[in-house]
């Protein structure tokens, strides 16, 4: 006797949406995809992916101008952006057909248009061709999240601009202050220093990359100022007034900078209102949907996934919340433990952490033990120009169990998983010490950790 497939709604194409449906397909479902712009959501389209692609673009644009350390020279007479923008888009468009081409190939039904959920397993959806009711046994919200303005201003995609709207501009401005010195603020920032324009970088808390560790990310600032970008600290922007030809920035010291544009880089909020939660009785704060860590919300059936959450706006975790969400709706157990999300900053040299910084492990209470090795003490660094780096392993000093790393260094990004790795077998630092590693390479920055952790250092201090 055949058995009807489960059928699934999700509302939302972003990274968390299409992983939902590709994942839940795979396992057999029916699945239908609302979105109502373009699938990928922010991440793909402009978030993650075109704005790697232009860091790319400003990481070569300052190794040319490098070039005779190398023993050549290159006289570099233009940086396009407008041309690095386009290649961008190229790339956004590649990745992009690619998804959609998943998607059909798993057999989802996509619907271009807006998702409103109506409870019982309802769907509301409008868009151009008029409304529809769909139903099914569960449903999946990927909304997303949306850019927050500050004060009331409102980018305005001329003076006063979000990240969006910077990822298609084709000129550089002359100037251009940064609001904000998050991941997001400090990549826009090496992307327009790297092309010509005066940057100047704006933070309110102490130091850059408020809530990861203090002591790389103020490594990391010396780096920004040594490029030509001026960074201020403990500055709250108080102000921002246009004028014909310029943005005058006030901050509350006083103080006036003029630019001739103004990123607003400050964080984003949750795409909460006018999908039907409330109405549906879906429990929400202003963080976002409340969900537990299987991803269900309140509401039996329904569950969130994405920024739409408030969790770690980041696309690995809504890929991660969505295979957790699909494994319980299809019967298997799942959760996320958001302890185990690796942060990445694409800057150059990238910053890439997971778990606790020395600062949050004390405030816990741990009994901390904290090793350090210098990016100059690994060969293959030195052979690539790259010096000025840190591995950071903060332990336990009792159990001498990891608890938390972090690393400035070239390619940061891709080598941080062996620390997320030790950390979801337990910590265990003997294990990740005994793991023989290429050399050279980058990646034998985390053995030298590890075994500094140990005390049994090669060739740090």
């Amino acid at each position: 006797m055949s058995v009807n497939p489960l059928r699934i709604i999700v509302i939302g194409g972003g990274v968390g949406g299409y992983t939902a449906a590709l994942r839940a397909a795979s396992a057999g479902c029916q699945v239908t995809l609302v979105e109502k712009a373009f699938i990928g959501g922010t991440c793909l389209n402009v978030g993650c992916i075109p704005t790697k692609a232009l860091l790319e673009s400003a990481r070569i644009a300052r190794l040319a101008q490098r070039g005779v350390e190398f023993g050549i020279t290159l006289e570099v007479t233009n940086v396009d952006l407008g041309v690095a923008v386009v290649r961008s888009r190229r790339v956004v468009e590649v990745l992009r057909r690619g998804v959609e081409d998943l998607l059909s190939a798993r057999g989802v039904e996509v619907i271009r248009g807006t998702g409103y959920v109506r409870g019982g397993g309802k769907v509301e959806i409008t868009s151009e061709q008029g409304n529809r009711l769909l139903e099914a046994d569960y449903v999946v919200i990927a909304t997303g999240s949306s850019w927050m303005d500050i004060g009331g201003i409102e980018p305005d995609g001329s003076q006063v601009i979000t990240s969006d709207h910077a990822l298609f501009q084709e000129q550089i401005p002359t100037s251009m202050v940064i609001v904000g010195a998050g991941a997001v603020g400090c990549e826009f920032a090496e992307i327009y220093s790297a092309f010509g324009a005066r940057v100047t970088l704006i933070e309110m808390m102490d130091h850059i990359l408020p809530g990861e560790d203090k002591e790389l990310a103020r490594r990391l600032e010396t780096v920004l100022k040594r490029k030509g970008i001026k960074v201020m600290t403990s500055t709250r922007v108080r102000a921002i007034t246009r004028g014909a030809t310029d943005v005058v920035v006030e901050t509350d010291d006083g103080s006036k900078l003029e630019a001739a544009q103004v990123l607003m880089a400050v964080g984003r909020k949750p795409n909460i209102t006018g999908i039907g939660i409330d109405e549906a009785g879906i429990a929400s704060c202003p963080k976002g949907i409340v969900t537990d860590a299987t991803m269900r919300t309140n509401v039996e059936g329904v569950y969130a996934v994405g920024d739409v959450t408030g969790n770690s706006m980041l696309a690995h975790v809504a890929m991660r919340q969505a295979i957790v969400a699909v494994e319980n709706i299809t019967g298997n157990e799942a959760v996320i433990d958001y302890g185990l999300v690796p942060r990445c900053v694409y800057t150059d040299p990238e910053y890439a952490a997971v778990g606790k910084t020395e600062a949050q492990a004390r405030e816990e209470g741990y009994d901390v033990k904290v090793t350090r090795v210098r990016l100059g003490h690994i060969g293959r660094a030195l052979t690539m120009g790259e010096a000025f780096g840190l591995a950071k392993v903060v332990a336990d000093a009792n159990t001498k169990r990891l608890l938390g790393m972090q690393i400035l260094a070239p390619h940061a990004s891709e080598f941080i998983t062996e620390a997320t790795v030790a950390l979801k077998q337990g910590g265990r630092i003997e294990t990740m010490a005994d793991v023989i590693h290429p050399h050279p390479t980058l990646s034998e920055m985390v053995w030298e950790s590890f075994q500094a952790a140990l005390g049994r250092s090669i060739h740090g201090d």
